[in-house]
């Protein structure tokens, strides 16, 4: 995945908070994704000003006993899971 890639949330999509986590659900088609903590900071960073890259270097910072080769693996895992189901858009498609 190119991480210089730039995403944003998909405005018709539902985001709903939880303690440990928070849902995502796409009121079109019935979708409905849990996110855990990691994921739900993740998603956070998607507002069209960081790229994939900026967003592993923070969650890094966040998690320093996780290698930067899985964060990396797990975040462009996550990120091609929510691209594929439209629950975020890259930056140039608005």
């Amino acid at each position: 995945m190119d991480l210089s890639r730039i995403f944003i949330h998909n405005q018709k999509i539902v985001y709903r908070e939880e303690d440990d986590g928070a849902f995502l659900f796409d009121p079109d088609t019935g979708d409905l994704r849990y996110m855990n903590h990691t994921g739900k900071e993740a998603f956070a960073m998607l507002m069209g000003d960081r790229n994939i890259e900026q967003i592993i270097d923070h969650l890094v910072q966040l998690y320093p006993e996780v290698e930067r080769s899985q964060m990396q693996t797990d975040v462009e895992v996550f990120l091609m899971d929510l691209e594929q189901r439209h629950l975020i858009l890259p930056l140039n498609s608005q």
